[in-house]
Parts: structure tokens; sequence; C-alpha cells
């Protein structure tokens, strides 16, 4: 997959219904690439739909902002939010980012990207982050201070190293020579048991929503909250999976069967969430409302 940019990120969540990954996802879904800010009553009540406080809802844009994820401004009493300059600069990757994540990665050139260090004691606070950043970026621990990842993270490597100034480091393009009797496996680096549970839960859980949904049976206030949950929910593998080519991938792997179901759902329902959306926004600012959209894995 992948990586995030470099940059403000956001805490790693658990659930589809945490205040800050719904504020992001419902910004990415159907105000994508507006520079306009929507009013801060606006948010409050889109995130009403989905069980929020107000004091939640208000508590997660302060926090967002901080983190430099969204923009504030002040007109009179009214506080606004929006998305900053540089992610709406880069939002046409980002999309499509997001809508590809999930795709079987086929034509692996067998290359690993190692990153490996040494950083004493004194510094472990640095250790710490930079092991939490290469984990972002879909590393593995092969071993001691070896890090491994199947795709090109040579840049942002190098540029995690430099931004951490961690002298004693090198990044590396390079093949792993099996060893008579010590067969290599991405088991061992990457925790797939984990992940496959995850999947399959995923599939439990959500299949059996896909025929309701296109049967047409979700009105726009569900559809608002399940496209959005999908989503979010979805997206959160990407912290978790380190997007293997499917060459070190078990067979039956469940991404591709999880990702099915994901985007029947968030496609299907593009249309009557979009509205939803629209009439919560337009509630508090009509000419705002009429700004929205949405788009769908097709767009990817």
């Amino acid at each position: 997959m992948d990586s995030l940019p470099p940059g403000p990120r956001l805490p790693r969540s658990t659930t589809s219904r945490e205040p800050q990954y719904l504020i992001v996802t419902l910004l990415g879904d159907y105000w994508f690439r507006r520079s306009e800010q929507i009013p801060s009553a606006a948010i409050v009540a889109l995130l009403a739909e989905f069980g929020i406080t107000e004091s939640g809802a208000r508590q997660a844009m302060r926090r967002l902002h901080k983190r430099g994820l969204l923009t504030q401004g002040k007109s009179g009493r009214t506080t606004s939010y929006g998305a900053p300059e540089r992610m709406s600069e880069s939002a046409e990757a980002t999309m499509r980012r997001v809508l590809r994540f999930g795709l079987d990665i086929t034509g692996w050139d067998g290359l690993w990207t190692v990153v490996t260090f040494s950083i004493p004691e004194p510094a472990r606070d640095v250790r710490r982050v930079l092991r939490t950043r290469l984990r972002d970026l879909g590393f593995g621990l092969l071993n001691d201070a070896n890090w491994i990842t199947p795709h090109d993270r040579t840049i942002e490597a190098v540029e995690l190293l430099d931004t951490l100034q961690v002298d004693d480091g090198s990044v590396l393009r390079a093949t792993i020579v099996a060893r008579p009797g010590r067969p290599f496996s991405v088991a061992d680096v990457f925790d797939l048991e984990t992940l496959e549970r995850r999947y399959l839960d995923f599939i439990a859980r959500h299949e059996p929503k896909v025929q309701e949904v296109l049967a047409g049976g979700v009105p726009p206030r569900d559809a608002l909250v399940m496209r959005t949950e999908i989503m979010t929910e979805w997206l959160q593998f990407r912290q978790f999976d380190p997007d293997l080519p499917v060459e070190l991938l078990p067979d039956g792997w469940p991404r591709a069967r999880a990702r099915e179901v994901a985007f029947r759902i968030y496609d299907e329902l593009g249309v009557a969430a979009e509205a939803r959306f629209r009439q919560v926004l337009g509630a508090v600012d009509r000419d705002l409302a009429a700004l929205s959209s949405h788009h769908t894995s097709r767009d990817a």
C-alpha cells in the first residue's frame, strides 16, 4: 500500500466512530478538493448522525486543527473548518491511494527496501519514534534493527532518517537469500495471522448487508452512516496491512473479498449518502451544501 504522506497524521484507532476519523472521512468523501470552510455547527450536526455529542465533535475539531489537519477561520461568532491547502493540492493522489488500497499487487521484482540503524540508549525516544514511523510506512522487523518492506520506500526511509537525525542508519535495496534449513517466511516479519482474522471478521459483519444495499432499501440518513463507517473501518486496515505482493501472500488471502464487500456498499450508497450530507449541511448553509459531491471506486 502507499504510505501515508509525511507530516501530521491521525492517531491509530480501532473504532469506525472515532470523531477525528469521521471528520476526515466525511470531508474526504463529500468535500473533495474544496477550499471553502464548513461552519463548526454543520460538522457538529454531521457527527450527531453517528451519535457523537457536541462536546465530542468540537473537541475532535480542535484536535485536528492542532495537528494541522484542519484549518480554522472565524467570522463574527461563527467558527469554520476546512482542509489545509497542502492537503487540497495532494487530494487527487490521496484519493487514488485510498480507492486503490486492497487491489492485488502483481509483478513484484523481488527487491526489498531495507532500513538498518544503530541508536544509542540515551536516544531511545528517537528509536521508539523511528520504529513507529517505519511501521506506518509498512516496514516489518526482520531482526534486531533491520526493517524490511517489499515496496520501494527508499525516498521515504531516507527522509525519515534525516528528519530524526539518525546518523548511523542506512537504506538498501536488496534480495533475501534463503539459507539451507532456515527458509525465509514473511509470517515471521509481518503478523499475517492477526491481519487475516481482521479481514475475515470484516467480511462476516458486512457481507450480509450487501443485498439490502443493492436492493435500494437503505434511506439517506442510514446511507450516510453506513457508507462513512464502512470506509472509515476499511481504511483502518492501512494501519496494519503491509500490502504484500500476491507472490508473498498465503493462498486464499481474504483481502480481495473484503475489498469487494467494502466497495459494493460504498459505491451503491454514494448518491443517497451525498443527499443526506447536503441536507444536514444545508440546514446551516444552503450555498455551501450545493458544493458537496461524492466519488466511487471507479474514480481510482
